[in-house]
Parts: structure tokens; C-alpha cells; sequence
């Protein structure tokens, strides 16, 4: 049966290659120039596709569109980059489309740096920055087009070098099934100088979402086992946050007039967005030795009244001419119809259970 079904795999592999190579009438009548049909094959089953696509999206100009018929994300290529969309096919986008560019800044100090006419976009979905955060070097407008290519279920990413002296390289990986992303971020230093930083990884997340992160629960005896960091404007007594001994919820609510932030020591790696009968998961690594910025944090998360921002981060790295840091994700996705009483440690807790919430790459 093995052999019979290798057979049907690799007949299929030469006449698509047949198609594509010899026969381009046929081909362009079949499938859109843009679209690239890339078959991944598994040993003892029918074959898999992702299917890459080039698109116009919204007024986010240019785009590329991974799909597997489970999920799919849409990455912008006129500007940013941003993932701009992640979903799980016939459902709503996870991430924040600000398409009416409500998001921005246009300050004069901005500009004395970037340059006459420069403005910085949020755009919404996800984007890779460096820590520590400094006005107006961390605002650079990104907006030009980017250089990519595709293979396969991966796309590769290489915008143009920063005004403060980055490249950064990104590399997206689709699997084959399922909704999972690997997300490799890597910032080189091309200043000509020696830089401490850390790669951080932003994803905003659309309105109306609720947050999970977990607290450490390690024993360290007579030594502390947690960081909570907190950002001036953060009230602690905002509504929308909610800290217990397990867990920590933040909640965005459309239009809420004040911002909050927080940092903690993630040590189990992982935070979820429930949103839109969907549950966005993001996993990553801590290194419990490493140099974090912010006062140790490895995690941080904001919310205002536009959207949601669930954040990673790497580990304070000092840079000669050439090096690099890097820090990978990995995203998934969960059909959830239930909710959770958000300021419940035992409900929380219940949830994160029944869809077990957790890091699966540790």
C-alpha cells in the first residue's frame, strides 16, 4: 500500500512539474500568475499543499498570502513588513488592521531625525523592534517596499537597512497542517558601531481580545521568584487588569481613554489572545540565567483603546559591526467556543487546562 501510494505522490510531482516547465498555456489557464502551488510530501500519506499567493490587500498595498487550507497569514511586501492577518480559514483576523492609519506619529522630532515628510505607521499586526525602547530612534518608518522570497511554506524577509544602523531578516514557516507558525526574527548590527540591544517582537492584536500569561512558579526558596514591571501610566487598579498568583488577564476595551503596561519574567514561555471564537497561542524560550531588558522581563504587554499588544523578548546582547541576536516564536491556533471568568484564578486556570495553553517547544 506504501509503495502504491508513493507511486500516486511522485506521478503527481512529475506531471505538476510537467505542467509548470513544459506545457505554460495550460498552467496560466489553471492558476493565477501570481499563485504558486508548492506540494509537501509525507511518507504513507496523500500529499499536502501550501499554496503562496502574491495580492493586493486592503490598502496595505502588496502582499503574500501562505495558506494550508487550515490557516493562513498575510504578510505585507510593499511596506513593513507586518503580518497583518493570522486566522484560522472562515474566521475573523486575530491581529489589528489599522487601515484607517489611526495609529501614527508625525512629530517634528521624528522627522528631524528620519527626515522632512517621515512618518511612522503602526499599521497593526506584527513587527520586530529593539529593546530598549528610546524616541524617536525606536520609531522608524518602515515604509518601504521589502525584498522577499518564498519556498515552499517558508518566506524570507529582508527590508531595507535602518536609519539607526539594523537589518533585520525575518523567516516565516507555515506547517504543512494545522495553524502553526514558526516566526525566526534576527537583527544585524550594520551601525559601525558597538550596540546593546535585544530583538523584541511585537504582535498587536485586534480589539476586543482578552489576554493570558502565566506566573512563575518556581521555587526559589529564600530568593524571589517573580518580576511584575510596571510602566508609569500603568494604574494597577485598571479594570482591565488582573494579577493573581497563577496567572495575570488584560483586557482590551475599545476606546478606554488610558494606556497600561506590564513586564514579567515569562519562564514558561507562553501567552494566549482569546478573541473572535478563536484562541491565538505564542510560545517562545526564556533563558533563566539571561540579561533581560526592563528589569528582567522577557514578556511585556500593553493595551489602549485601539488594540492589544502581546510582546516577546530576547536576551540584552552588546553587538560589534556585523553580529547578530535573533529570538524565534512559534504561533498556533485553537477554535474556542467557551469563555472564562478573566479575574477567576480557578476559572482562568480551568481554561488554560481544557485547551492546554502552554509551551509546546520548551
Amino acid at each position: 500500500m506504501r509503495n502504491a501510494e508513493f507511486m500516486c505522490a511522485a506521478t503527481a510531482a512529475v506531471f505538476q512539474l510537467y505542467q509548470i516547465l513544459i506545457c505554460p498555456a495550460k498552467r496560466d489557464s489553471e492558476i493565477p500568475n501570481s499563485e504558486f502551488i508548492i506540494p509537501n510530501f509525507k511518507k504513507g500519506s496523500v500529499h499536502k499543499m501550501v499554496t503562496a499567493t502574491e495580492l493586493n490587500y486592503k490598502n496595505f498595498g502588496r502582499c503574500v498570502k501562505l495558506d494550508n487550507g487550515t490557516a493562513n497569514i498575510i504578510i505585507t511586501v510593499d511596506i513593513g513588513p507586518r503580518i497583518i492577518s493570522y486566522c484560522l480559514n472562515g474566521h475573523e483576523n486575530m491581529l489589528l488592521e489599522d487601515a484607517g492609519r489611526e495609529f501614527k506619529d508625525d512629530s517634528q522630532e521624528l522627522r528631524d531625525y528620519f527626515g522632512e515628510g517621515r512618518t511612522w505607521y503602526i499599521y497593526g499586526g506584527h513587527r520586530l523592534w529593539s529593546s530598549p525602547e528610546s524616541y524617536p530612534h525606536s520609531y522608524v518608518p518602515d515604509n518601504e517596499p521589502v525584498e522577499y522570497t518564498v519556498s515552499g511554506g517558508e518566506i524570507t524577509l529582508i527590508p531595507p537597512a535602518t536609519r539607526t544602523g539594523q537589518q533585520h531578516r525575518l523567516i516565516y514557516r507555515l506547517a504543512d497542517e494545522g495553524s502553526e507558525v514558526e516566526l525566526f526574527h534576527e537583527i544585524r548590527n550594520v551601525s559601525g558601531s558597538i550596540v546593546t540591544l535585544a530583538p523584541w517582537a511585537l504582535t498587536v492584536c485586534a480589539a476586543g481580545g482578552v489576554e493570558i500569561f502565566p506566573q512563575s512558579q518556581a521555587d526559589n526558596g529564600l530568593l524571589s521568584n517573580r518580576r511584575n514591571v510596571f510602566w508609569s501610566y500603568s494604574d494597577i487598579s485598571d479594570d482591565r487588569f488582573f494579577l493573581s498568583n497563577r496567572y495575570g488577564t488584560l483586557q482590551q476595551v475599545k476606546g478606554a481613554p488610558e494606556k497600561f503596561k506590564i513586564g514579567i519574567n515569562n519562564e514558561d514561555g507562553w501567552a494566549a489572545v482569546v478573541n473572535h471564537g478563536q484562541i491565538f497561542l505564542k510560545n517562545f524560550r526564556m533563558n533563566i540565567d539571561g540579561n533581560y531588558p526592563d528589569y528582567g522581563c522577557n514578556f511585556e504587554t500593553f493595551t489602549n483603546g485601539i488594540f492589544l499588544e502581546c510582546e516577546s523578548l530576547g536576551e540584552l546582547k552588546t553587538l560589534k559591526n556585523g553580529e547578530s541576536a535573533s529570538i524565534t516564536e512559534y504561533w498556533s491556533l485553537i477554535p474556542c467556543s467557551e469563555g472564562f471568568d478573566r479575574k477567576s484564578d480557578d476559572s482562568i486556570d480551568a481554561f488554560v487546562k481544557k485547551y492546554d495553553l502552554r509551551n509546546h517547544h520548551a
